[in-house]
């Protein structure tokens, strides 16, 4: 993000060199290259790397002239990928909107690198290297969005481009020990065509809906230079899961070495979601004169979310759990708002000062309902939870660069942000047929202050040599509180120097090299004191939770090593590696609290990690006018980690995934129809997280297809399957100390997703 405006204010100030990243024209390839490149990939795939992919468009090599030069990750996805000096791929809205996906999650599931996971009680995690939330920093326009914030209740459509960064730079928070994605919204404001697109999908029998619009218009020249953009968003969706688990308890004496079977029961699940959810996203753009501009963007969300489950178990030997046949309700309504004023003025020689403005607002109300039941189906239990949370956060930041040689470009930032926290709690309990009740009320308040000051160069070395040195100084303070129970109190700082460093063999060959200092914040919610107690079947598989104030930062260094290969304007190989040391790792702590298992996290010990990288992308059409206009791409990520802490084997960091592959291709049928598909592997996982814990997870395999016909001009209609495979989720936990083990199996029910798109603009 800050290295392509920092690459495009060079090359302006350059304009009188020859160019350093100009790629002239390719002659075609040989048909021998091509073959080599995909059996390279395929024949590799055990050695376990990994890539990511983008297009570059062509640009004819000309003499230096003094003429402006843009830089567009849209329709210059390579150009810019081989400018920037970062680490960074950028995917635009043909990546975006190719499948007709509602959520972005569908989306990011398909980009190199990333994957998606549901773990048991987390949700869905977005993963890069194979690590989840916290490891992976989730960006919208550059800043982090609130706590409870869903990034799935924006629309793709109303999305201009996601930017994958292995690094980011220093204008950006270092919470990122795996990686960075930014998604940044749409900008443009001028020749935009008004756009209305629907959709309908169909799971399992279940209908989804949604609508997007979009137009663009601007104020007559007389009045002011006033352009603006209105979008806005309706999406209805349902879906169902089913699930199955098998849970046994066994003993044995002291020295023995057989186990005697306690219990032996299955339970049945089954899970109906409901999600509505309308947006508005508005921006203008003023241009006051030649040198001061001002914008304003803003995001409304609306979203009514709603979840019933019904459980039954059937005991195959010994004793129930306490409510053998359970069911439950969750409801919740929440509204969210982004608002972000922006002045930017230009300066003499290339220079630019940007200055923020923003507030942010949450607020969720939800209420959660559960039914417990004996084997007679007679009523013991009836919980009512009431619970609301309302955030609202206020940043300020501002940016200035400069060209100060014709060497160098410059800039220097900062960031404050203050965030406040209200939630409430309130419990109810009846118990029957005593009809004895309990009740309990709860009021948290949290608050953040971020503070962030720092400074980058952009250093073009000589010809083949350009280097970014950043340094960033970070000081986040938080505390949470309820009145006559808990003040935790936390405060965290980190200098952050960040080094990355390209070096150009010729036009079409270069190496990356990158260093830096990253960290990952505890979540606030696991710092606050506070026993969450499970509805049912309390075990060491299913334990209650409790925060730990206690908790410091996890922080890291990093090395980054990476080889490029543009083979054509739209075809690129590369390779990467990267390690790190992660220090005070945060881990899960199990323990017997009375008769309840409790869980809780804790600083423990030192952890490694390591991985390699392929990506390739071949534009077959590109590289040899005699093969088809077939776009094929395939990516190999293989990660590694070891806790110092936890006995081997499989003992990786945070439930990490060891293997990714993916491949897929696109092919132009016609000048009106386009097919595609995507098919992704993820290995199975065998992970120790504690000395007595384990778990293991199958192989996953995943199958998406579409296709586009573009009607005319102005009317296209898409028709894609998600999930083609619908292949079921299995699982197992187990946990063995001497003389007790508790162990689980669940299988959990997939299906394919089908989804028709109409999309006309004029």
């Amino acid at each position: 993000m800050m290295l392509n405006q920092q690459t495009s204010t060079r090359l302006q100030h350059l304009s009188s060199q020859p160019s350093l990243v100009q790629i002239p024209q390719h002659k075609d390839m040989k048909k021998a290259i091509i073959g080599l490149s995909l059996l390279s990939l395929c024949s590799y795939t055990h050695t376990y790397t990994y890539a990511q992919t983008q297009e570059r468009p062509v640009k004819e090599s000309t003499a230096p002239a003094p003429v402006r030069v843009e830089i567009s990750a849209k329709t210059q996805p390579n150009r810019d990928r081989q400018d920037d000096i970062g680490m960074r791929v950028v995917y635009g809205s043909e990546d975006i909107q190719k499948y007709g996906d509602t959520n972005i999650s569908e989306v990011l599931k398909r980009l190199p690198g990333i994957s998606l996971s549901e773990s048991k009680g987390k949700g869905v995690e977005i993963r890069m290297r194979g690590l989840g939330n916290g490891y992976t920093q989730i960006l919208l326009n550059g800043q982090a969005t609130p706590v409870g914030f869903s990034i799935d209740s924006i629309a793709p459509d109303l999305i201009d481009s996601i930017e994958v960064m292995r690094v980011a730079g220093a204008d950006m928070s270092a919470q990122s020990i795996a990686g960075t994605i930014n998604i940044v919204l749409k900008k443009k404001s001028t020749q935009q065509p008004t756009e209305i697109k629907t959709s309908l999908s169909q799971e399992r029998g279940a209908l989804s809906g949604n609508l997007s619009w979009s137009m663009a218009d601007q104020l007559p020249s007389q009045v002011a230079n006033v352009s603006f953009v209105l979008a806005g968003t309706l999406e209805s969706s349902r879906n169902e899961i089913y699930q199955q688990q098998n849970e046994a308890y066994a003993t044995r004496s002291q020295g023995q070495e057989s186990w005697q079977v306690q219990t032996d029961r299955v339970l049945q699940q089954s899970q109906q979601n409901r999600r509505d959810v309308a947006s508005f996203s508005p921006r203008l753009n003023w241009k006051l004169d030649s040198q001061n501009s001002l914008n304003w963007q803003a995001s409304l969300n609306l979203s009514r979310l709603g979840q019933r489950k019904f459980e039954n178990e059937n005991s195959i030997l010994g004793a129930s759990t306490e409510f053998p046949n359970n069911s439950s309700v969750w409801n919740a309504h929440v509204f969210s708002s982004r608002q972000d004023v922006g002045w930017e003025r230009r300066l003499a020689d290339s220079a630019k000062l940007t200055m923020n403005l923003a507030w942010n607002s949450f607020d969720r109300s939800g209420r959660f309902q559960f039914w417990g039941k004996d084997s007679d189906q007679a009523l013991r239990v009836h919980r009512y939870v009431a619970g609301d949370a309302d955030e609202t956060e206020t940043r300020f930041h501002g940016k200035y660069l400069a060209p100060y040689s014709t060497s160098h470009v410059l800039s220097a930032g900062w960031e404050m942000s203050h965030a406040l926290r209200h939630e409430n709690r309130e419990e109810q309990e009846r118990a029957f047929p005593s009809g004895i009740s309990d009740h309990t009320a709860h009021d948290y308040q949290a608050n953040v202050r971020k503070l962030a000051a720092y400074v980058q160069d952009e250093w073009t070395i000589n010809t083949a040599w350009s280097s970014y040195l950043g340094l960033r100084m970070e000081n986040i303070r938080s505390g949470s509180k309820e009145q006559g129970a808990f003040d935790v109190r936390n405060s965290s700082s980190l200098v952050s120097p960040i080094l990355q460093s390209v070096l150009r063999l010729d036009p079409h060959r270069q190496w990356r090299m990158a260093l830096n200092r990253s960290f990952k914040l505890p979540a606030v919610a696991s710092l606050v004191p506070r026993l969450l107690r499970i509805d049912n079947n309390n075990t060491p598989l299913n334990p209650d939770m409790q925060g730990n104030p206690d908790l410091r930062p996890e922080r890291s260094w990093g090395v980054e090593l990476a080889y490029e290969h543009y083979l054509s304007d739209s075809s690129v190989i590369s390779a990467s590696a990267y390690w790190r040391r992660v220090d005070d790792v945060i881990t899960e702590h199990l323990s017997l609290n009375g008769n309840s298992w409790l869980s809780s996290f804790i600083n423990h010990g030192q952890a490694k990690l390591m991985g390699l990288e392929i990506e390739t992308k071949l534009n077959l059409k590109q590289l040899s006018a005699n093969l088809p206009a077939l776009e094929l791409h395939a990516n190999l990520n293989r990660n590694w980690s070891k806790l110092a802490q936890v006995p081997g084997p499989d003992n990786r960091l945070a439930q990490q995934t060891g293997l990714l592959i993916s491949i897929g291709g696109d092919y132009q049928l016609n000048s009106d129809v386009r097919v595609g598909a995507d098919y992704s592997f993820q290995a199975a996982d065998n992970l120790r997280e504690s000395v007595y814990l384990s778990s293991h997870g199958q192989p996953k395999r995943l199958l998406d297809c579409y296709v586009a016909w573009q009607i005319s001009p102005q009317h296209q209609l898409r028709f894609s399957g998600s999930n083609l495979l619908h292949q079921n989720r299995v699982e197992t936990g187990n946990y063995t100390n001497t003389t007790s083990r508790w162990s689980e199996l669940s299988q959990q029910q997939s299906a394919t997703t089908w989804r028709l798109v109409w999309g006309t603009k004029w």
